[in-house]
């Protein structure tokens, strides 16, 4: 290998490994806004200030995202008293997320996003856009986990507790 591709390879290697250490910031989800089921628009970000967020992704035609709503609705529950609060955001027909809602009884902020929410997600760490994808901010709205797929409680715990 040349060494200049060598030193090349090595420089990325290193800020990667850097990139790994330091805690993400909230920036792609700042300034992006989506309706919540009222048609009230809600910044991602600015609204739960001060709160650990858990932003989750879903679809109403996603059987993970189904399977994961009731622990989702469990945790809001428990933990609507600490500064804590569980934040859906559906990628979907807003008839479709208000049935699903009312259904499934979900007790917990429900935003409306649109086909851009696939590109925040994919800003946020999500390259490949699975869902579910949920996303756990920090009191200050930095990114401090990125959980692909269906939840468990032990998961979500695991990347909410050390924050609150």
């Amino acid at each position: 290998m040349p060494l200049f591709t060598r030193r090349h390879a090595l420089g990325l290697a290193a800020a990667a490994l850097c990139s790994i250490a330091l805690p993400a910031r909230a920036a792609p989800l700042d300034g992006v806004f989506y309706p919540d089921l009222a048609g009230k628009s809600q910044g991602l970000t600015g609204a739960w200030r001060g709160k650990v967020v858990v932003l989750n992704f879903w679809a109403t035609w996603c059987a993970p995202c189904r399977e994961e709503m009731p622990m989702l609705n469990q945790y809001a529950d428990r933990y609507g008293a600490a500064p804590l609060a569980v934040v859906g955001v559906a990628i979907d027909d807003k008839v479709a997320v208000r049935n699903f809602v009312q259904q499934f009884n979900i007790r917990y902020p429900v935003l409306l996003g649109d086909s851009s929410a696939l590109n925040v997600m994919r800003a946020a760490g999500n390259q490949v856009g699975v869902l579910p994808f949920t996303l756990v901010l920090d009191k200050r709205g930095e990114i401090v986990a990125r959980l692909t797929g269906k939840l468990s409680e032990a998961q979500l715990d695991a990347a909410v507790r050390a924050h609150l």
